[in-house]
């Protein structure tokens, strides 16, 4: 029987809220630098999740977690080869590499007693759902701080803000307008957009919850319910006001998943309130084109120039695949991304995560990354009705990674590889032998 000792700790756990309270505080003093911060968090994680003797070689992917670790840093070699300072290659690993750590800290997340799935659990597990539940419900918070605080600094444009904005580089201009064409909140739209989606995934995580404690007569049901709901909403608003594409579709995408799960796969919710669920739609969307339908025009100029969009980045992605040092061992980790700028002979991918990994990585580096992600989603596929929020999660990311440099920031990769861990450690969130409801699919 494989055995998984229980993730537990502070700092993984509290990494996202603290992270956001750090840029927070880039509001108060811009010498507070949250991605140092952010880093001696990541740093804080790695430590931690060595004493708990969590970061192991048990399983096959766990050995090719490591070894795609070793690759990047074994990378600064012919990084260095090709003319790029070490510092390229530490900036980028620190934000891309360093949050694969997060990996492990999924891999042995503390499910609640008797959730087995052939897995003996080391220590005694907590509540329903466990430490995952907390981690989850601590990484909706942080995105839902950074976006109500970004909705009242959207709404109210004080002027401190306005300067703030031009300083961070958020805005080109410093007035009103400018600032408000995207909701930058202190992460900017970018970042902004996919933390809104992918807590949309995480916030649904209590849907299931909920649906749970009322089988088994919890009083708590209607609060998980409303709790989820609210998680959802408010995430959905935050992904929208970012104004980003990619978020944009991804949100649509997201509304669709969820409710097929809810409503059609997993029976968690009658269906007589997803017809209710589409009257209220239709009865915003009324409402907004009747009394702001700038916003309804602004969104779809978005998404229809999404094509356009694609097909200009394509000419810059074919010419950095072109001009690759290596195409089996890639350019060198960072070699493609912004901190290149300005060195001679440097194919910068502004907007792209995917191609930029590729290119950095070259085939084999990438080959072990393809693996790693395509053998947890193939675990997830299983079970759909458990694994739906990580499923989102790697997919979320990876979709916005497109078009986007998503997997290489700071605040986006630890839950994309939390996802995985958690997948390929094939612990459940519930136990085995919990009630389920006629027509349910069994998780």
């Amino acid at each position: 029987m494989n055995r998984i000792q229980r993730s537990k700790g502070f700092f993984f756990e509290w990494y996202y809220i603290l992270v956001i309270l750090g840029y927070l505080l880039t509001l108060v003093t811009l010498k507070m630098r949250p991605g140092v911060f952010a880093t001696l968090l990541l740093c804080a994680v790695a430590l931690e999740l060595i004493i708990k003797r969590l970061i192991t070689f048990s399983g096959f992917t766990d050995k090719l977690v490591i070894i795609y670790i070793l690759y990047n840093i074994l990378s600064v070699s012919w990084l260095l080869a090709s003319g790029m300072p070490v510092s390229v290659f530490a900036g980028e690993f620190v934000v891309s590499v360093l949050p694969v750590i997060f990996y492990f800290a999924g891999r042995g997340i503390e499910p609640p007693a008797g959730a087995g799935h052939g897995i003996e659990v080391m220590g005694p597990a907590e509540g329903s759902g466990g430490r995952l539940e907390s981690f989850y419900e601590k990484f909706t918070i942080a995105v839902l701080i950074a976006g109500v605080a970004g909705i009242l600094l959207y709404v109210l444009a004080p002027q401190f803000y306005i300067d703030y904005s031009y300083k961070m580089l958020f805005i080109s201009k410093a007035d009103v307008p400018t600032m408000r064409v995207r909701m930058n909140s202190v992460v900017g739209c970018t970042l902004l957009g996919f933390l809104g989606t992918a807590s949309m995934m995480t916030g649904a995580f209590f849907l299931k919850a909920g649906v749970r404690e009322g089988k088994e007569g919890s009083r708590g049901r209607s609060g998980s319910l409303v709790k989820s709901i609210i998680y959802i909403a408010v995430s959905m608003i935050t992904a929208v006001m970012s104004n980003q594409r990619s978020s944009l579709v991804t949100v649509i995408l997201v509304l669709v998943f969820l409710n097929y799960l809810v409503f059609f796969r997993l029976f968690l919710i009658e269906k007589k309130y997803f017809r209710l669920e589409l009257i209220c739609l239709l009865v915003i969307f009324v409402l907004v084109c009747l009394f702001k339908a700038d916003i309804v025009l602004k969104i779809w100029y978005r998404l229809v120039s999404l094509p356009g969009a694609v097909s200009e980045r394509s000419e810059q992605w074919v010419a950095a695949v072109n001009n690759m040092y290596s195409v089996w061992l890639g350019n060198g980790l960072g070699a493609n991304g912004h901190r290149a700028l300005g060195i001679e002979d440097a194919h910068v991918i502004a907007d792209g995560g995917l191609i930029k990994l590729y290119c950095e990585e070259g085939i084999i580096g990438f080959s072990l990354f393809l693996y790693i992600v395509a053998n947890a989603v193939r675990k997830g596929l299983h079970n759909i009705g458990e694994y739906y929020v990580e499923l989102g999660l790697i997919a979320v990311t990876l979709l916005q990674s497109i078009g986007s440099n998503i997997i290489a920031f700071q605040l986006a990769a630890p839950i994309f590889w939390f996802a995985a861990g958690r997948l390929d450690s094939g612990q459940k969130a519930y136990p085995a032998d919990a009630p389920v409801r006629e027509g349910e699919v069994e998780p």
